[in-house]
């Protein structure tokens, strides 16, 4: 099943769902999204039935990740059946000392969030190069050709089964209209263009970069594309990368490094990483690389590591990272199932194992004043199994450590108008919900722009609320509005 735990390891809510894939997200309204037997599966607080989508290709599985979208669709991680006839058509390299013999490639989809049609794919396999076979249709210079992947970079070390690439974590940026996802079996996160259709997904043009759907930026291993040397290796079979978009690192990505067969560590010293990078670009938001230079930053601009802080920590396989609001860095260990809260200095502020379970995809942690624990009772109900965590149960992530000060949001009735004007003061989206005094929920969304106005005219005079949060559900302040038309 699912279980949501409070810092103290007890049980505050638990969902029967026995079939969820990896990682199930709580979502604002208090409904818990997941994926189930390759189709998208939402369910209510208390466990019922709400929705299941079911793309109805037979030919593709939905796997790792699933993101609600601000349109009501879902962004979603999938392997599309794929021959060797059609791995080798795009220069594959069958034998000659290649154990791996894969039978899928690596696609992302967006899928309709009310009949579950795919409304939108890319597919990796219409973005790879080799110069290799100049008989293969993607022949090519890989050094002059950053936007794309080198079917030869793929490692093997890992495993040798049905995968390619394998794709593992995704994350979105609404805001660029972009997606960000790890690609394992080469030490690499790339970034994509969403805006594009499902045809310039295919090619090398269209969308707001204008590139289609090749590489617009990608980090953690140059060598992949003959821009550097093992030595300007960052990353080593990572997983689960994250836009940041509050604090002093707003903007930047997370990402959590394996670091499984990192050069020059002994077996028993190994140890994983958390870097914070900023990909460089320009003012019209195009990211940099120079003539035969590779993607920066050359170095993270921050890194949490397992080998330096007072509790060292190392996963080969799974886990994340996740910057919190108050910013704190948030790490899942996935294969000994235990859960870190470190502070920037690296010092272990809260810690929780869970009890008998090992491989935990990743967790998520969800500040006390998340929208849906809204007029919910918490109450704790007794550990999983085993004993609490020792850590004081009041050491509660909330929003406010990093608005000090700081007015993120605005609310206001424009008299005369019929319009309540809501703004995010920082530039980025947000999501509202507006509630009469009684506490009824009236009306509730979310926009990209910085700015929204809702239509009061059918609102009685009187006394509302409104709660504002941004897009990743940080930083909640309410307002009081009254209402005199």
């Amino acid at each position: 099943g699912t279980y949501l735990i409070d810092n103290c390891g007890e049980v505050v809510n638990y969902w029967d769902t026995p079939t969820t894939d990896l990682h199930p997200k709580l979502l604002p309204n208090g409904d818990l999204l997941y994926i189930t037997f390759g189709a998208i599966e939402v369910v209510d607080w208390n466990g019922l039935y709400v929705k299941g989508l079911y793309h109805g290709d037979p030919d593709l599985e939905l796997v790792y990740e699933v993101i609600p979208l601000e349109n009501g669709n879902y962004l979603s991680l999938g392997r599309r059946d794929f021959s060797i006839e059609q791995f080798e058509a795009i220069g594959y390299n069958y034998g000659s000392g290649n154990p791996s013999s894969p039978t899928v490639v690596d696609v992302v989809v967006e899928l309709d969030g009310q009949t579950g049609d795919i409304v939108w794919e890319w597919n990796i396999s219409d973005h790879v190069i080799q110069e290799r076979d100049a008989n293969a249709p993607n022949y090519g210079s890989i050094s002059s050709s950053p936007e794309l992947l080198d079917l030869d970079a793929i490692e093997f070390f890992d495993w040798t089964f049905y995968e390619s690439f394998m794709i593992n974590g995704m994350d979105y940026n609404p805001d660029l209209d972009q997606i960000a996802l790890s690609v394992r079996k080469i030490s690499e996160v790339i970034i994509i263009d969403h805006s594009t259709t499902t045809e310039e997904a295919a090619g090398h043009t269209g969308g707001n970069s204008g590139k289609g759907g090749d590489i617009l930026y990608r980090w953690g291993n140059p060598r992949n594309y003959d821009r550097g040397s093992s030595i300007d290796r960052q990353l080593f079979f990572q997983h689960n990368p994250n836009w940041i978009t509050e604090g002093e690192h707003a903007g930047k990505l997370i990402i959590y490094d394996n670091g499984l067969t990192r050069p020059g560590v002994s077996f028993e010293d190994r140890y994983s990483t958390a870097p914070i990078i900023a990909p460089p670009m320009d003012e019209l938001g195009n990211y940099i690389i120079e003539e035969g230079e590779a993607f920066g930053p050359a170095e993270p601009d921050f890194l949490l590591s397992g080998s330096e802080t007072d509790s060292p920590f190392y996963s080969s396989y799974t886990s994340g990272a996740e910057v919190l609001p108050n910013g704190n860095i948030y790490i899942t260990e996935g294969i000994d199932g235990r859960l870190m809260e470190f502070n920037t200095e690296g010092e272990l502020v809260w810690q929780y194992t869970v009890p008998g379970v090992s491989f935990i995809f990743r967790t998520e942690k969800y500040a006390i004043d998340y929208p849906a624990f809204v007029d919910r009772e918490l109450v704790p109900s007794g550990t999983i199994s085993g004993i609490p965590s020792q850590y004081d149960c009041q050491l509660l992530t909330s929003t406010e450590a990093i608005v000090t000060n700081e007015q993120v949001f605005k609310a206001s009735h424009l008299a005369g108008t019929h319009q309540i004007l809501l703004e995010n003061l920082k530039g980025s989206g947000l999501q509202y919900n507006l509630y009469n005094v009684q506490g009824q929920l009236l009306q509730s969304g979310q926009t990209a722009s910085s700015q929204h106005t809702l239509d009061s005219s059918q609102l009685s005079d009187g006394l509302y609320v409104v709660q504002l949060a941004t897009l990743r559900n940080l930083n909640l302040s309410t307002f009081k509005i009254m209402i005199n038309d």
